[in-house]
């Protein structure tokens, strides 16, 4: 598969990167991720971002969420490879098609759920298709399934081949590479397309540690704060990682591609290694 390779990120210091990340953020508040203009609110904010990082464990994440927004939108690459009336679905519903993919991470601490309740498994994400009622909520089912089928690849190749690293570390490092164009992207959803598949997310999903609307601000609040960690310098094999991008759009391609008889649903999105 032809290698999509990812844009440099540039530096920038003083006044001018404070602009721009102010920038930014009333770009993330004009779209909905509004998180609070007094100190109060941001202090419980904080707060629980905190509570939600000390709840992941960290075979609970795979690719993180700008990888995940970055290999969903390198996807539409591929429209001579995927059916013709799948990828015109989601070319329509773009972004209802990478919200599913960024939102799929959203239940926090689902490493303690049953695996039957499990919100990181391939009986939810067909159930979503299955019970989708329109064109829109198709495509975010779709999302959600394609970034299953991305996650296969962190949690199975990287984390067997790179058994001697840390497994959040590595992810970090991995989102650290995507350029910050796909951070703003993450924060960008029109407050629509938030709204109609959050309540299709709220009606299909159990939450056990915390409540859907707990859970939904505490992850928007960590996809926010994940342009820190584009800032981190890069000390992993980048073409290493770039081939695990393409295994990842492989996957996704298989499962858009060959559906249920994918060969990808033989493989574990919620795999853990002990």
């Amino acid at each position: 598969m032809e290698r999509a390779y990812l844009m440099r990120c540039t530096r920038k210091s003083g006044r001018k990167e404070q602009s721009a990340l102010r920038s930014l953020a009333g770009s993330a508040r004009d779209a909905g991720f509004n998180f609070g203009g007094n100190r109060i609110v941001m202090f419980i904010r904080c707060l629980l971002v905190l509570i939600g990082l000390l709840v992941i464990p960290s075979t609970a994440w795979a690719w993180g969420p700008l990888t995940h927004i970055y290999v969903a939108s390198e996807l539409f690459a591929y429209a001579s490879i995927i059916p013709s009336a799948i990828f015109g679905l989601l070319t329509k519903y773009r972004q209802d098609f990478l919200y599913g993919n960024l939102m799929a991470d959203m239940i926090l601490g689902k490493s303690y759920l049953p695996e039957d309740k499990s919100p990181h498994s391939w009986t939810t994400g067909m159930r979503f298709l299955d019970q989708a009622q329109n064109d829109s909520e198709k495509a975010f089912a779709y999302g959600y399934l394609c970034h299953l089928a991305a996650d296969t690849v962190a949690h199975g190749i990287l984390v067997e081949e790179q058994q001697e690293q840390s497994h959040a570390w590595l992810e970090m490092q991995a989102d650290a590479m995507i350029h910050r164009a796909y951070w703003l992207q993450s924060v960008s959803f029109s407050r629509a397309v938030q709204r109609r598949n959050d309540r299709f997310l709220e009606s299909s999903l159990d939450s056990y540690i915390f409540s859907f609307k707990t859970n939904r601000k505490i992850y928007k609040s960590l996809v926010f704060l994940s342009l820190l960690n584009v800032r981190r310098k890069i000390r992993v094999d980048k073409e290493y990682i770039h081939e695990l991008h393409d295994h990842s759009l492989a996957r996704m391609i298989s499962l858009l591609r060959d559906g249920e008889k994918s060969l990808v649903l033989q493989e574990n999105p919620m795999a853990v290694k002990h």
